[in-house]
C-alpha cells in the first residue's frame, strides 16, 4: 500500500476504527430509541433500525455479526447509562443515608415508569460482554450489588470495624428493590403510589443497613449528613 504525505497506513487504519466506533455507536443509538417507541411485544426490525440511522441495511450486517450482536449492544448501551445513573446517585458526598438511599430509590423507580420497553427488553437476554447464564437486568443487579459493597468495604475500613456484617447487605438490598419495583409496575392498579413504594423501600434499606451496623456496634442516624456522621463515628471510637 502507498502512504502519501496525509498520514501513516498506522494513522488511516486509526481513522477508519474510530469511524466504524462511531457508526455503531449511532446505529445501536437509533436501534434504542426505536424501541423506546414501538409497541410492547413487538419486534424490533433491523431494516427500521438502518433506516432510523441512516446507513443501508447491508452496512448495518458489516458493522454487526446479526440481530442478535446488534440487541446485545442494545442491552449493554441501556445497562451502562442506567448504572451510571444510579451510580451518581449513590455519592456519599452529599446527603444523610436516608437521602442518598431515597434518591438512588427513586431514580430507578423513575427511569422503570418512563422506559417500559427498555426495562422489558434488558429482561429478554445477556449483554454483549457479560455472563451469558445472565439477562441484563441480572447482570446490572450484580453491578450495582458489588459497587455498594466496595462502597461499605471502604467505610468499614474508615470506621475501622468488620466488613463481613455487611457482606450480605447489597445483593439482598438490590434485589429487593428491583423486584418491589417491578412488581409494582406491573400491576394494573397499584394501589400503592410512587412515593410509597419509594418511602417503604428506602425505610427497609436503612433498617437493614442500621441492623448491620449495630451489629459491629456502630450507631448512627440515618437523618444525619452522611459525612458528619462518618467523622462522628471515627471520632468516637478513638
Amino acid at each position: 500500500m502507498c502512504v502519501g504525505k496525509s498520514g501513516s497506513v498506522t494513522g488511516y487504519a486509526a481513522r477508519w476504527a474510530t469511524h466504524n466506533v462511531e457508526r455503531r455507536t449511532a446505529i445501536v443509538q437509533a436501534a434504542v430509541e426505536l424501541l423506546e417507541e414501538s409497541p410492547a411485544g413487538t419486534e424490533l426490525s433491523v431494516r427500521a433500525v438502518a433506516e432510523r440511522a441512516g446507513v443501508a441495511k447491508s452496512v448495518l450486517y458489516r458493522q454487526f455479526g446479526g440481530k442478535d450482536e446488534l440487541e446485545r449492544r442494545m442491552r449493554s448501551h441501556i445497562v451502562d447509562e442506567l448504572g451510571a445513573l444510579l451510580t451518581s446517585k449513590l455519592d456519599l458526598s452529599t446527603g444523610s443515608v436516608r437521602s442518598i438511599i431515597s434518591r438512588t430509590v427513586q431514580v430507578l423507580a423513575d427511569w422503570m415508569i418512563e422506559h417500559p420497553r427498555w426495562d422489558e427488553f434488558l429482561r429478554g437476554g445477556p449483554t454483549f460482554d457479560g455472563d451469558e447464564s445472565l439477562d441484563a437486568v441480572s447482570e446490572l443487579k450484580l453491578r450495582m450489588a458489588r459497587r455498594s459493597e466496595a462502597i461499605l468495604a471502604s467505610i468499614a475500613d474508615a470506621l475501622d470495624v468488620d466488613p463481613q456484617a455487611f457482606e450480605p447487605v447489597p445483593y439482598a438490598v438490590v434485589t429487593m428493590v428491583e423486584a418491589t419495583m417491578s412488581t409494582w409496575i406491573r400491576q394494573d392498579a397499584p394501589e400503592r403510589p410512587r412515593s410509597r413504594i419509594v418511602s417503604d423501600l428506602t425505610d427497609l434499606t436503612v433498617y437493614i443497613l442500621d441492623g448491620a451496623a449495630r451489629s459491629v456496634g456502630v450507631v448512627a442516624d440515618p437523618d444525619e449528613e452522611f459525612t458528619a456522621v462518618l467523622q462522628s463515628v471515627a471520632k468516637s471510637s478513638e
